[in-house]
């Protein structure tokens, strides 16, 4: 019967140990990379496919490097919901222009892509006036996969 109580008593400070809350402040979760709403996550691009074949930012005068590097600063101090909110009907588009690709065909061959699933949704997000990037979006991370200086891969 003692070591029933005892066992008890153990069990209890082991799940008072285990089941320990943390309250995080939201700037402390997001840093963190943990948010409790899926698209208020703030996202960042990532190279991992990023496939120069196609065009790379060597072609790319000073204007429009300094217009990219703009681009990922303004992504970055966005969330999810806003880049969304972006997106629109021809002509309807702000800011970063979130425009979902219906037909991924148009988009140019990349080996490395069918390592990826199907069911991605891809799209492109305006850098300026004329260039735009395409990629999809896993979690927090936008994946650069081509540049497009011209809004040539996918015009509507």
């Amino acid at each position: 019967m003692a070591s029933n109580k005892r066992l008890r008593a153990v069990t209890s400070q082991q799940g008072d140990k285990t089941t320990t809350s943390h309250n995080l402040t939201l700037r402390e979760a997001s840093l963190l990379g943990i948010s409790s709403e899926k698209d208020a996550e703030r996202p960042y691009v990532n190279l991992k496919y990023y496939w120069p074949d196609h065009e790379c930012f060597s072609v790319w005068e000073a204007a429009k490097l300094k217009a990219f590097s703009g681009f990922c600063r303004k992504l970055t101090q966005m969330r999810w919901n806003d880049i969304y909110a972006t997106g629109g009907g021809l002509g309807n588009k702000t800011g970063l222009g979130y425009t979902v690709h219906k037909n991924h065909d148009v988009l140019p061959t990349n080996p490395d892509l069918s390592s990826l699933s199907p069911d991605l949704t891809w799209f492109e997000l305006r850098i300026d006036g004329d260039s735009r990037v395409h990629g999809f979006r896993a979690r927090d991370a936008f994946f650069l996969v081509f540049l497009d200086q011209g809004h040539a891969v996918y015009k509507s």
